[in-house]
């Protein structure tokens, strides 16, 4: 089945999300990586990449410049990042390549590798199956870019009782994809479902075939190196003869079950042609060695004799909080495969500074890793650890916005968690910004107790021409911080926010405040996002000397951007005005950044906004989403930037917030525009390619009884529509935009 990846593709199942929006709005803002960033006296490379939290690396040719790139998939959010490399003059560097995503397949999740397993000189992409792997060969070109045939849905192999099955591999695992036994093509090195031992799934392509790509597999030791994990720690018994270690038939009988969670790295750690290997694991802080004695020639048998459990140990040790994954990549362009650790505990792990980087001095037969730093990439990022959420202030009154970054948490160990907001000057001019980290933790919010998530908004609530601020936190609380000068980090805390009433302001979880003029009565009015659905509106009924904030409603416009997998959104609200109109960019918990309108005059209960699109200028940042927007210079350009859950910040600019709605096209370029092919199709399986619409579609399909069969909305790229499981005959898809309907087709499935 060949599938091309050229733009970006998508399609949301109306059964699956609960929920559908039919309008689409066009791309006005184009991502901008020009604006400088400051650290430490440098100037970051790649400042508005957008951080990263859980990556796990591999390369391949993006590009086809016969050149490596660097690919990174981040379990956090199943995001994919690329930098490409450049050579100038023969000295190479990574240029980060946004929206990379939209090159590669979008049910990439939980784990990706690339390997050419069917030595074609082009790298093919391994990632998670259900219960397994999915593989999905490169058929790209120069010519037309990347694109992809999925081959395997999931890889089978066959176990030692006879039975083919799925190939396992825990949901949270990294296997090993490598060539065991030399003999050109791609085994596989998985742990065991109980969590204990090694198998190892020996791939018999090139002896069945004489050819490598065919992903046959069979299960042909069950304790491969023949060591054992204990079930109650991470110790490594080698020589073992529990369970199939000792007896290669011996059956799972009461079997202690590990949790999972493994990363294994097969690789030649000394130059004598049999596969070591190093292992992180989920409760570990450090990483095992384990050398092959080579004691089997067919590689099938053999053991591990020897092992560094801190590896490694003649250098400095990996010691990083928690699952440790390994990756064996060239990032320093000398030829010599480097290592890589990171962490790949979603959540509960370093997110920060999460990236050990250990040079290769020595070669790729006899590697001799050196640690070089802990925050490989992350140092040339804007990068705050998780969730990060951007606000754009004049902080010391010169006339220039400078940057905060905040964030829902960053990782300091088991348990331990904190918020940090940091303090980017624009130390630019009124034409060209540029911004410099004066505080990693401005005002000690991290010791505040004020708890996670913190979140501040910033207006003149008594008339005395300097801003106060509000900061939400994940508590729902809101907090009053004053200061008497204009000095960056004279805030202090004043009292809890109260309203009119004298009550405590506060919503269930995760408050983020936002002031805001809405009824354009001259005062800054206070609206609230959180947790749950629902924008909270307090109207400012007080004067320019004093506040007094009354609810209006607890349900501003009746905006709910939660879906049926994810009820919670976690709204973060910006509005902005454009020529004297109200518009609402809200991020949230799916990582698209909502765009409403109709907004001035439908502020009481129950007037509902008007959604303009569920996914303004196609961003999505994965997940919790948090936009801000603001002019940066004297040109009345606007940039807009995006936190996201990776920790950094994304950065576009545009002449305008684009708020028009697309119009339904003329019927020659939708017969010129919208391909369907194989039809008739011989497997039920068909290919649409709406690469060149400029708008999502949905589709819906009926069979001559007029029955619905398959339905899916907001489609755009090139998708794969499946009516295998229908019965053959005649089908007939409607497209249609904004609920109208504007092409029909037939499709034979034979």
């Amino acid at each position: 089945m060949k599938v091309m990846f050229n733009l970006r593709y998508f399609c949301l199942s109306v059964m699956a999300l609960g929920f559908s929006f039919f309008s689409f709005s066009q791309n006005s803002f184009e991502y901008n990586k020009d604006i400088n960033v400051k650290v430490n006296g440098n100037t970051l490379k790649h400042p508005w990449a957008g951080g990263l939290n859980h990556p796990q690396f591999s390369t391949l040719d993006v590009n086809f410049d016969g050149l490596q790139d660097l690919f990174i998939f981040d379990r956090s959010t199943n995001q994919i990042l690329v930098f490409l490399t450049e050579d100038n003059n023969g000295v190479k560097s990574y240029k980060y390549l946004h929206n990379a995503a939209s090159l590669f397949p979008n049910d990439v999740k939980y784990r990706a590798a690339f390997y050419d397993y069917d030595n074609d000189g082009k790298n093919d992409l391994f990632t998670y199956g259900t219960g397994g792997i999915k593989v999905y060969k490169n058929i790209g070109n120069s010519v037309d870019g990347l694109q992809w045939e999925l081959v395997k849905n999931i890889v089978q192999s066959k176990y030692d009782n006879g039975n083919i099955t799925n190939l396992y591999v825990s949901i949270v695992d990294i296997p090993a994809y490598y060539d065991v036994d030399g003999d050109g093509d791609m085994d596989v090195l998985t742990y065991h479902i109980g969590g204990q031992h090694l198998e190892y799934h020996k791939n018999v392509s090139v002896e069945k075939y004489g050819i490598p790509d065919s992903l046959e597999f069979e299960m042909v030791n069950a304790c491969w190196g023949k060591f054992y994990e204990s079930d109650s720690d991470n110790a490594i018994e080698l020589n073992s003869n529990q369970g199939p270690c000792g007896d290669f038939n011996a059956p799972e009988i009461n079997a202690p079950t590990r949790h999972s969670g493994v990363s294994i790295l097969a690789l030649n750690l000394n130059n004598d042609n049999a596969t070591d290997l190093i292992i992180g694991n989920v409760e570990s802080y450090n990483v095992t060695a384990l050398i092959n004695g080579n004691t089997d020639p067919t590689h099938v048998f053999t053991k591990m004799t020897s092992q560094d459990a801190n590896y490694p140990n003649y250098d400095t040790p990996v010691n990083i909080s928690t699952f440790p994954s390994l990756f064996y990549v060239d990032v320093d362009f000398d030829g010599k495969k480097d290592l890589l650790v990171s962490t790949n505990q979603n959540g509960n792990s370093e997110n920060k500074k999460s990236v050990w980087f250990y040079k290769n001095i020595g070669s790729n037969q006899v590697p001799d890793f050196s640690f070089q730093q802990i925050d490989f990439l992350q140092d040339e990022m804007i990068e705050n650890g998780k969730g990060s959420i951007p606000i754009l202030v004049d902080l010391d009154n010169d006339g220039l916005l400078d940057l905060l970054v905040s964030n829902n948490y960053e990782y300091i160990d088991l348990g331990d968690r904190t918020t940090k907001i940091q303090y980017y000057k624009n130390t630019g001019t009124s034409t060209t910004p540029e911004y410099t980290l004066l505080n990693e933790d401005w005002l000690d919010f991290s010791t505040s107790g004020y708890g996670l998530r913190l979140i501040p908004t910033f207006g003149d609530l008594n008339g005395d021409g300097n801003n106060e601020m509000i900061l939400g936190g994940e508590d729902g609380k809101l907090r009053l911080l004053t200061r008497s000068n204009f000095d960056p980090n004279g805030y202090a805390f004043s009292t809890l926010l109260k309203d009119n009433l004298g009550n405590d302001i506060v919503v269930d979880a995760s408050a983020a405040p936002q002031l805001f003029d809405m009824d354009k009565d001259g005062l800054l009015d206070l609206v609230i996002g959180k947790r749950t659905p629902g924008l909270v509106y307090y109207k400012n009924i007080g004067t320019s000397s004093a506040y007094s904030f009354q609810l209006v409603t607890p349900n501003l416009g009746n905006v709910d951007m939660g879906t049926a997998f994810l009820p919670h959104h976690y709204a973060i609200p910006h509005f902005y005005r454009q020529n004297d109109t109200t518009f609402l960019l809200a991020g949230n918990r799916v990582g698209s950044i909502y765009l409403y309108k109709d907004i001035d005059g439908n502020l009481e209960n129950g007037n509902p906004f008007s959604i303009v699109t569920n996914h303004y200028a196609d961003i999505n940042v994965g997940s919790f989403s948090a936009p801000f927007i603001g002019k940066l210079n004297n040109s009345d350009k606007l940039t807009l930037m995006v936190g996201t859950d990776l920790g950094g910040l994304w950065c576009y600019t545009a002449d305008n917030l684009n708020t028009s709605t697309a119009q339904i096209p003329s019927q020659q370029t939708i017969d010129n525009n919208l391909l369907i092919y194989p039809n008739p199709s011989s497997n039920g399986q068909f290919i649409i390619d709406m690469e060149n619409m400029d708008y999502p579609l949905d589709i819906v399909v009926y069979n001559t009884i007029g029955k619905e069969v398959k339905q899916l909305t907001q489609c755009y790229g090139t998708i794969t529509l499946n009516i295998e499981n229908e019965e053959k005959g005649l089908y007939y898809i409607l497209f249609k935009q904004n609920n109208t309907v504007i092409a029909t087709r037939k499709l034979i499935s034979r």
